[in-house]
């Protein structure tokens, strides 16, 4: 600077806010890269799952509940033992529905085949309710009671996601019966074949997710699964997306650790929905029926934030 020059003032660069950042889906859970679905394997799916809500109940808030579904679901094993023979579907049938953009299992199947209700009279018959409560005796007693076409309606309506209010108590085990038939028929697809429906919707029977799972399977490690709460499949979800509208905006995560730290709660503030999160990675032993009704104070918390549940669990009406 030469004398008498006055200095230069440069001026400051303004100072650039912090980046954002954004989820990229697709570069998460990876949905090109991994099986699109597992299909379920009825010989240890409900005594698994026995097994978990066994483990659940003691010091549990809900531990009486958790300790019937663990009879349910040891129900659940027995008969779908005994439904082991039940005759194939139809390939042309299933493939056409598939063709059309169609899970391939529909409800037409409770009607069509006499082995769905031969399996839910004897859930009902080897359930043991000792020490249920009255209320859950006399659903029991009055399905016992009921028509066989009274029975079937129920389960068809089970089937569709209408549940009557005033028959909450026997559509718990009208699900139980439900998700066995489906779970043996859906083991039976060509899983390869199987294409997606839309969000929220289990490609292989059309039901809803009960809640989605981070898994470590070999070849799909780190990857997210929605589990359909009726049949039992698994299908493939890019994480940080909605499984209810797709969106992958405003897409959070929550949890409690006095609830559990492998659980948490996925909220979507486009459609204000949410779904439970299990890292299943880190616990192998998460069922996602069982752990779903045990982590209900997430339930609680998120629903005071105006959140809606985005899936289903048929054998917790709330």
């Amino acid at each position: 600077m030469r004398g008498g020059d006055k200095p230069v003032e440069v001026a400051p660069e303004p100072k650039r806010p912090p980046r954002e950042l954004k989820p990229e889906p697709d570069r998460i859970g990876i949905s090109g890269s991994v099986p699109f679905v597992r299909l379920p394997n009825p010989e240890t799916l409900f005594a698994d799952r026995a097994r978990r809500l066994d483990s659940l109940a003691p010091e549990h808030p809900l531990g009486a509940y958790l300790a019937f579904l663990a009879r349910v679901a040891t129900a659940q094993a027995v008969v779908q033992t005994a439904q082991a023979g039940t005759p194939p579907l139809t390939p042309s049938d299933t493939a056409l529905r598939v063709e059309h953009g169609m899970p391939p299992l529909s409800s037409s199947l409770l009607r069509d085949d006499p082995s769905f209700l031969d399996g839910f009279d004897r859930l009902l018959a080897v359930v043991d309710l000792a020490a249920a409560p009255d209320s859950t005796r006399s659903a029991r007693d009055t399905l016992c009671a009921a028509t066989p076409d009274d029975r079937l309606d129920l389960a068809v309506q089970v089937f569709e996601g209408a549940f009557p209010m005033e028959r909450l108590g026997e559509c718990v085990f009208a699900s139980a019966a439900v998700q066995v038939y489906l779970a043996r028929q859906s083991a039976r697809l060509d899983g390869k074949a199987l294409k997606p429906v839309a969000d929220g919707i289990c490609p292989a029977c059309g039901g809803a997710p009960v809640a989605s799972l981070v898994v470590a399977w070999t070849a799909a490690d780190k990857a997210r699964y929605c589990a359909c709460s009726l049949c039992g499949t698994l299908w493939n979800q890019v994480r940080i997306r909605c499984t209810a509208c797709g969106s992958s905006e405003g897409v959070s995560y929550y949890g409690l650790d006095e609830v559990s730290k492998d659980v948490q709660v996925e909220t979507c503030t486009t459609c204000h929905s949410y779904i439970k999160h299990l890292h299943q990675h880190r616990n192998p032993a998460l069922d996602p029926v069982a752990d779903d009704i045990a982590s209900y104070g997430l339930d609680l918390k998120i629903a005071e934030d105006g959140f809606g549940r985005a899936g289903l669990n048929p054998l917790f009406l709330t």
